[in-house]
């Protein structure tokens, strides 16, 4: 939970004095959970506070006189890790040297003999993650460590007579009595199967995305039987991994991955093929074994110089290798082609460990390898879908974790088990980065060595499979309705680069990584249409809501999939109940809602006060057309004038007040100008229907005319016209002097 906390960020709220009592229970998951998260909670800051309470945990880190404490390699680890995390990209020089140093460490105490593997391997990383991608910038100041000709001697064992002179692991210099081990004696030599992979994997992330080719070069695959019999099979996944790091031309192929294997395996895998089918064709009973070791009757001097098994296992490890390198270079992509080509090679593998025809047998290494490779092929995929919720991959990963058998270890369900939660991740809204720091987080998180129990940390510190956390990050693209706050689903399409091919989709969209999308439309007649630039997606940690607003007279997509309760459409409809609900639902303005509440719906007795029953009903559809179109339009304040140029058009002669003629006179100069090319500004409002201030301008000239007919006055005579016919004939008005 502590553990949980910091890579979450929030572990920096607990003070020294919590931290004290956390650790001096003594529990060892406890005082891992603190050290990781503590230095994920700062990494990167070279926090003092935070490093002294890591190195006070690294015995090698601590002054002679300082007195000798018995403490667990897991914490030990726990803390080079964290040293790692917290001095991220500083290419800090002690810490520089002294994990140089660690890595080729000679066994001490006894009871940290069985964890040495991991040990040198969390250094490693460690090394890496501080000298992250500084590449040639990396021995500004720092060159007589002599960084990568020493990893160069932990990882092939070439040049130990250069390094005789290296700074001793031990502060004093010297081992004492109770500092040697008793189990081990190693003398003067180098354990390559203990310095190798944290060596490999620190070289590449050194110099990570570098397309360095001589440092790739260090990593290169053994070309002869002689050298692939010197060098442990499951080093050769990581030196594909790491020389496709340096290099990082990985292609989402299957020829690519078939590429990776060097041409003395292809050439025995065939040769082995080849004699397996003629031993079928012949109806030989011997072994594959036996007939490639030369007991058969092919010529003994092309298949008695190799190993048949290293050869399969080493075929094994190079495609698993080339598949997690696909996975780390594509990973939160959900590029189809990468995924197809490692899918491809799952299943090459499933039907290795299932199918027992004699030429799949002869490919078939012994079953530990074989779940290995399966189990880092799967992972890879997860990878690459992370937090698509891709099917296919998913009823994959179901059938995989389906198994359950004495040769099923707790690492084989682990890892088909995080491979569903990363096909999963966040619920389907984050994925994986593709980003230096991201990359190693994934590497140390997925390191391709599974243990067999829970608390097997021999070679690796399980702890870290948590690190995928820090790759993780939000990219879901969501819309959210301004007026109600609501996460809404709209239509949107997507533009790309130099094509005019579009992508139609719709929100929530998760932006996968290496996206080029230059542009975002909304593409939806319930909405307002939005234009957003999307050339900066690749640069920013988590993507924005797109912020909407509904169009008058719609519902969302949730409330109406088919659009069929619109505001166009329930306005033809007789029943005016329905209509008026439509109204209530689509509108928060309190104006309309009133107005619909109070002149849009009739009582049963179904009288106006003072109205007619022919024109109470007239009224009552007059205020609903009004209510529909202050809707659909939002001009809710044009509610009252609609009322006054009501009563204008029902008016007799006589009834009308000055006020009420110049509002109809500024209507009707509205109404000229907006037909005027030079004024668009009004041409693009709509206050007030056209056609009904035609009408009610009619309506004013036949009562002014009417009046005239009758003799009330003498329309020739300006003085005798009244104050209403003078306003609308624009007559002028008499000076009072």
């Amino acid at each position: 939970f502590l553990m949980a906390l910091g890579l979450q960020g929030h572990l920096a709220a607990l003070n020294t004095s919590d931290l004290t009592d956390y650790l001096s229970q003594g529990t060892i998951t406890t005082t891992v959970g603190v050290f990781l998260g503590m230095a994920a909670n700062k990494r990167g800051s070279c926090d003092p506070g935070v490093s002294k309470m890591l190195c006070l945990h690294v015995p090698s880190l601590l002054p002679p006189s300082f007195i000798p404490m018995d403490l667990a390699s897991t914490v030990q680890a726990a803390a080079v890790a964290g040293i790692g995390l917290l001095y991220q990209k500083s290419s800090h020089r002690l810490m520089t040297e002294f994990l140089l140093n660690e890595i080729g460490r000679q066994p001490t105490k006894d009871q940290n003999t069985n964890d040495r593997e991991s040990f040198a391997l969390v250094c490693g990383l460690s090394l890496g993650l501080i000298n992250l991608q500084k590449g040639k910038s990396t021995v500004n100041g720092l060159e007589d460590l002599k960084i990568e000709e020493r990893l160069h001697r932990y990882i092939s064992g070439v040049g130990a007579d250069k390094f005789q002179n290296t700074p001793p692991p031990f502060p004093n210099g010297s081992q004492t009595e109770g500092d040697r081990n008793a189990r081990i004696h190693e003398s003067d030599m180098l354990n390559r199967d203990i310095t190798a992979p944290g060596s490999i994997l620190a070289l590449g992330l050194m110099y990570i995305k570098s397309k360095n080719v001589s440092v790739a070069s260090i990593l290169k695959l053994p070309d002869t039987h002689f050298l692939l019999d010197y060098i442990r099979p499951d080093l050769l996944a990581l030196r594909v991994l790491a020389k496709s790091l340096i290099l990082w031309n990985v292609e989402p192929t299957a020829e690519w991955i078939d590429s990776q294997v060097p041409s003395v395996v292809q050439n025995s895998i065939e040769f082995m093929r080849k004699a397996a089918a003629k031993a079928i064709s012949l109806g030989m009973g011997m072994g594959m074994d036996d007939e490639i070791d030369g007991n058969g009757d092919e010529s003994k001097n092309d298949v008695a110089d190799f190993d048949p098994q290293a050869v399969r296992q080493a075929n094994a490890f190079i495609i698993a290798g080339a598949c997690f390198s696909i996975g780390i270079r594509y990973a939160g992509s959900a590029n189809r082609e990468a995924a197809a080509a490692i899918f491809q090679r799952v299943m090459w593998f499933l039907e290795l460990r299932d199918n027992k025809d004699a030429t799949r047998q002869v490919q078939r290494p012994d079953l530990t390898t074989l779940t290995t490779c399966l189990c880092t092929s799967a992972i890879s995929l997860a990878m690459v879908m992370a937090g698509t919720g891709d099917l296919d991959s998913f009823r994959l990963f179901r059938a995989l974790r389906w198994s359950c058998d004495d040769n099923v270890t707790y690492g084989t369900h682990m890892i088909y088990g995080a491979a569903i939660g990363l096909l999963f991740l966040g619920g389907g809204k984050q994925t994986l980065g593709s980003s230096p720091e991201d990359v190693a987080m994934l590497i140390a998180a997925f390191f391709p060595h599974y243990p067999v129990l829970s608390s097997d940390n021999q070679y690796h510190l399980q702890a870290l499979r948590h690190m995928y956390v820090l790759a993780a990050h939000d990219r879901i693209l969501e819309s959210v309705d301004v007026d109600s706050r609501e996460k809404v689903c709209i239509p949107i399409e997507l533009s790309l680069p130099d094509t005019p091919e579009r992508i139609q989709s719709s929100t929530p969209f998760l932006v996968a990584n290496n996206s080029n999308f230059v542009e975002l439309r909304t593409k939806s007649d319930r909405y307002y249409p939005i234009v957003l630039k999307t050339t900066d997606w690749n640069s920013r940690g988590f993507m924005s809501n797109i912020f909407v607003k509904r169009k008058p007279g719609h519902l969302s997509y949730l409330q109406d999939p088919n659009a069929l309760r619109s505001l166009s459409i329930q306005a033809g409809s007789t029943n005016s109940e329905s209509f008026l609900n439509s109204i209530k639902m689509m509108s928060d303005d309190s104006v309309l809602a009133s107005f619909v509440k109070y002149f849009c719906k009739a009582e049963k007795k179904g009288s106006y006060p003072g109205l007619l029953p022919e024109a109470n009903s007239g009224f009552l559809r007059y205020c609903n057309l009004i209510a529909n179109e202050c809707m659909q339009e939002e001009k809710s304040e044009m509610l009252p004038l609609y009322l006054t140029l009501y009563r204008l058009m029902n008016s007799r002669s006589g009834e009308q007040t000055v006020s009420n003629v110049w509002d109809l006179r500024i209507l009707r100069t509205y109404m000229r100008r907006k037909g005027l090319p030079s004024d668009k500004l009004l041409a693009s409002v709509n206050l007030v229907s056209q056609e009904l201030i035609t009408l009610v301008c009619e309506r004013m000239d036949g009562l002014l005319e009417s009046a005239a007919d009758l003799g009330e006055y003498k329309a020739d005579e300006s003085e005798l016209m009244l104050p209403t016919e003078k306003v609308w004939y624009e007559v002028p008005l008499q000076s009072i002097f």
